[in-house]
């Protein structure tokens, strides 16, 4: 009778493991997220306008061939405001915005400085400087985040500068007749920055950025003896708002 009993009940409870285990559902199975989606809002043409501050410095270095050693130098430090415009493009890829951008735009940033030629020969000479224009052509790469972009920028820059070295009146200078060396042109070189840029509305955007540049020149009189290397820098902070298309 035990042994009826007991083989009873171990076949009760197996067959209700197995029915319950009949009753359990196959897990569902669960789809992971799909990946975010980053708008486009960047690509496309834009133009727009800006506004800074320009620090310009003049380095100049002056030579004269039958002299040993430099015969002059000067370092003039100037500050002036600028105006100018932008158009660009922008291509982007996930978070990342790459583009061309040029600029034109107007600076006002001149001075000057007199003082004895620091060779020991005690000639007054004046050095003059004048930073009028200035134009760029770069490439501009950044990171997106929400509406922001951060961006690194650098390429060639055009500027029209007006430098001189002279001897001013009554000194008289036979091999340099006027006794002036002249640097009125426009002058080639190179720039490189970053900035900020942030969408305000579905279709415009603010940024903040500086660049640095550099353009230099060497000149010599009609003569041959005198000769001055010309460096014009400049760091230049700016604010634009631009609009997209």
């Amino acid at each position: 009778m035990i042994k009826r009993q007991l083989l009873a009940t171990v076949s009760c409870l197996a067959l209700t493991g197995a029915a319950s285990a009949a009753d359990m559902r196959a897990p569902v199975p669960v789809k992971a997220p799909p990946p975010a989606v980053v708008t486009q809002i960047w690509a496309g043409p834009y133009i727009g306008i800006n506004g800074g501050a320009v620090w310009h410095r003049l380095q100049t270095d002056t030579t004269v061939i039958d002299l040993a050693g430099p015969f002059d130098s000067a370092r003039i430090s100037t500050t002036g405001g600028t105006f100018g415009g932008q158009v660009g493009y922008n291509w982007q890829s996930q978070n990342f915005v790459y583009g061309l951008e040029a600029d034109m735009n107007w600076v006002g940033g001149k001075g000057s400085d007199s003082h004895i030629a620091n060779n020991g020969i005690g000639f007054p000479v004046v050095h003059t400087t004048k930073l009028s224009w200035l134009a760029t052509v770069r490439a501009r790469g950044g990171v997106v985040f929400g509406p922001n972009l951060l961006f690194v920028t650098g390429g060639l820059a055009v500027g029209g500068v007006k430098n001189a070295w002279t001897f001013p009146p009554p000194t008289t200078c036979p091999a340099n007749p006027g006794c002036e060396l002249p640097d009125h042109d426009t002058k080639v070189g190179w720039t490189a920055g970053g900035g900020f840029e942030r969408f305000i509305a579905s279709n415009l955007t603010v940024k903040a950025e500086a660049l640095y540049v550099d353009l230099r020149r060497t000149v010599t009189d009609l003569s041959g003896r005198y000769t001055s290397r010309f460096k014009n820098t400049a760091v230049i902070g700016r604010l634009g708002l631009n609009l997209k298309w």
